[in-house]
């Protein structure tokens, strides 16, 4: 999918949320260790998710409105990812909860609010995104490879 180059930054960020949904995934079906898997979930979210939710805040949802009804979803589904990780995971159906909002939440995005942003956005709004120059997220260095 062609992106604004406003927009590719958080769609690259997105491709490393995806992969801790599959990360996950991988987790589940083999059984492993809530409390392995909630270490990698909560080094995650403070490395990445967690400035990401910060980023898109601060900066794109601004183009349609705190009150659009997508950026409301959006923020609220941003609250509910801080609360789960606050609370922290004791069953892997909790893990799973998180894991399939989380894919949810990305896909949304990707495919209803990032194309809403790209139609309404004003030339002005898509250079200040740009201009912005937020750090590109990364996978965190971790040994407990637990989804291979």
């Amino acid at each position: 999918m062609k992106r604004h180059e406003a927009l590719v930054q958080l769609s690259r960020d997105h491709h490393f949320g995806l992969l801790l949904c599959w990360k996950l995934k991988e987790g589940l079906k083999r059984e492993i260790s809530v409390e392995r898997m909630e270490k990698y979930i909560q080094l995650f979210y403070q490395q990445n998710l967690k400035p990401h939710f910060a980023e898109e805040e601060e900066s794109i949802f601004k183009v349609l409105g705190y009150d659009h009804p997508m950026i409301k979803e959006a923020m609220e589904q941003h609250e509910t990812f801080h609360e789960m990780i606050d609370k922290g995971f004791s069953t892997s159906e909790e893990i799973e909860k998180f894991r399939a909002l989380l894919e949810l939440h990305i896909r949304t995005e990707e495919r209803q609010i990032f194309p809403e942003i790209e139609k309404q956005a004003t030339d002005e709004q898509l250079q200040n995104l740009l201009e912005m120059n937020y750090p590109e997220l990364k996978e965190p260095e971790y040994d407990d490879i637990f989804w291979k």
